[in-house]
């Protein structure tokens, strides 16, 4: 099976040899083609997991590819495995996910999530507010309450999440030849 996966990675243009060619590998230099960042051994993969799941919990829209294929590097994890992994909250999802992520934050804040509807209230009291400065300062104000819990739910679930998906990988794939066992 993996090598499958690999001569299909070849085939899309996605190997270690094309990257590394490319501008991406430029960049990476002699890490973008460390063995471990294309091998698909458990170890790999399920710190590709992490990796690819951190920054799916993050609330950085539009970063969630980089940030998967720079932690994949750091942790020595699968890239491929890391950025598919990733787009686990895509925009379907997210909606629902911030939802969510938002409450728990609020949760571990001590303040429990109130489910107001005062946004006909508030979209009044912007118009009424004379000044463009007044406004950008009402504006971040609202933000700021809705800042800080939702980065705290996003850390809360993705430290979380990404932890279960690591030991999911470990559960459910058999060890490999010559792999050591832990603890015995």
């Amino acid at each position: 099976m993996q090598h499958r996966l690999k001569k299909l990675l070849h085939q899309m243009k996605l190997s270690p040899e094309h990257i590394q060619a490319g501008k991406v590998g430029k960049w990476l230099g002699k890490h973008g083609v460390n063995p471990d960042l294309w091998s698909f051994h458990r170890g790999s993969v399920a710190r590709a997991m992490v990796a690819g799941l951190l920054p799916a919990t993050s609330p950085f829209l539009g970063l969630h590819h980089i940030l998967a294929i720079f932690l994949a590097v750091v942790m020595r994890a699968n890239v491929p495995v890391a950025v598919v992994v990733q787009t686990v909250n895509n925009p379907l999802t997210i909606p629902i996910y911030y939802t969510m992520a938002y409450h728990v934050g609020e949760v571990m804040l001590g303040r429990p999530a109130k489910y107001e509807n005062r946004i006909g209230e508030k979209i009044q009291k912007l118009d009424e507010t004379e000044g463009i400065r007044a406004k950008l300062r009402m504006l971040a104000g609202e933000l700021a309450m809705v800042a800080v819990p939702l980065m705290l739910g996003c850390t809360v679930i993705g430290v979380v999440v990404s932890i279960a998906g690591y030991g999911l990988i470990y559960a459910i794939w058999p060890d490999e030849p010559g792999e050591k066992r832990e603890g015995g």
